[in-house]
């Protein structure tokens, strides 16, 4: 087996250790002219993993809306391994890299459940919000301790995410 075989094959034991946060077939009108899925449905398709993801970290829309808390993307990096077809199934599995008093840093990743490969990467860090103010805030204790929990979750798994640099937090101990 090639060391890039080795190395794809290891990224997805790893990330199928994650939580699916979003499952379904990949439909037709996803498809470009190469015959394979749009780059532009990549995010689409992370996003339709995300509040899922917020809800496994006890992160629910109810409070969302009743707090008036939200959060803004601030940068994304995506990397596409494999392709995508019509009619594939897909699954997102998403996981906690860090996070801060405001920001949270996180992947997404796109597998291709018909040929188990991971499609693509989706790495993004996110800022915490205030929507009366729409300027950003802190996260409270209790929302704090969920997201360590859960980054110690993820982390207790031996996932070991390939990050781009060109996202990051202080590290946490």
């Amino acid at each position: 087996m090639s060391e890039r075989n080795e190395a794809a094959n290891l990224l997805l034991a790893q990330v199928l250790k994650l939580p699916r946060t979003y499952q379904q077939e990949v439909p037709a009108d996803y498809i470009d002219s190469n015959g394979h899925v749009n780059m532009m449905y990549y995010t689409m398709m992370a996003n339709l993993g995300m509040r899922h993801f917020l809800e496994q970290l006890g992160l629910r829309m109810t409070e969302f809306q009743a707090q008036q808390r939200g959060f803004f993307a601030l940068r994304q990096v995506i990397s596409y391994l494999n392709e995508l077809r019509e009619g594939q199934q897909f699954a997102v599995h998403s996981g906690i890299v860090n996070y801060d008093a405001k920001r949270l840093h996180f992947m997404h990743y796109v597998v291709n459940l018909s040929n188990e490969r991971v499609a693509s990467t989706d790495e993004r860090i996110a800022m915490y919000i205030d929507l009366s103010t729409r300027r950003s805030t802190t996260f409270g204790p209790e929302i704090e301790a969920r997201l360590e929990t859960v980054r110690l979750s993820h982390a207790a798994l031996g996932w070991q995410p390939e990050l781009s640099g060109s996202i990051q937090l202080k590290a946490r101990t």
